[in-house]
């Protein structure tokens, strides 16, 4: 078992921040994350929960901070599902880092023992992996040429069209435009995301 085997950059400074946490908040930022990755609710928000640290007047908070520490236990939680480990094993290996606390560690321990069965469990995976297959691609570069309020346009723009074929086979088209400038950046993380995939 290895959930804490490579964690992102911030996740130890976020930790420190969760930390400092009242016990009932960190508890509410957990079953708010968990929810969010069983789908049943949205986007855990950063601007609550430091409006929460603030009223609480326990800790200020920034954005940033919040985010950070939403971003800290999405990983944590996702991590523990993917590996399939229990409670106990989560909190041993956590408290082996010496970065959480005991009040944190125990309303880990809670939560996960509560909602880690049910994030683990096959029909959340398959759902969690069920986005679809790309089947085709195809972009063409046009130029508008007028508009109705410009005579004189000459704007550059690429079009591209992906094609993906969801769980049941059904192909769906999905298109849209880009100016040139929006075009080379989707192309140089194209091309990151094929660097990073040679690497694995």
């Amino acid at each position: 078992m290895a959930v804490l085997q490579y964690v992102p950059d911030g996740f130890m400074s976020s930790v420190e921040h969760l930390n400092k946490f009242p016990q009932d908040l960190f508890a509410e930022l957990c079953q708010d994350v968990l929810g969010f990755l069983q789908y049943s609710r949205g986007l855990v928000s950063a601007p609550t929960f430091v409006q929460k640290l603030n009223e609480a007047g326990v800790l200020e908070s920034s954005k940033q901070q919040a985010q950070g520490a939403i971003n800290a236990l999405t990983f944590l939680f996702r991590s523990a599902a993917r590996e399939h480990v229990s409670g106990e094993d989560l909190v041993k290996e956590l408290r082996g880092t010496l970065a959480w606390s005991d009040s944190s560690l125990a309303v880990i321990k809670h939560v996960w023992a509560e909602q880690g069965k049910a994030l683990s469990s096959p029909e959340l995976a398959n759902k969690l992996l069920n986005v679809g297959q790309l089947v085709d691609m195809k972009w063409k570069l046009g130029v508008g040429m007028t508009s109705d309020c410009c005579k004189n346009l000459n704007s550059p723009f690429v079009t591209l069209t992906l094609t993906v074929a969801n769980s049941s086979g059904q192909l769906n088209k999905h298109s849209f435009e880009m100016t040139v400038p929006e075009f080379k950046n989707f192309s140089r993380q194209m091309k990151e995301m094929a660097a990073m995939l040679e690497t694995v």
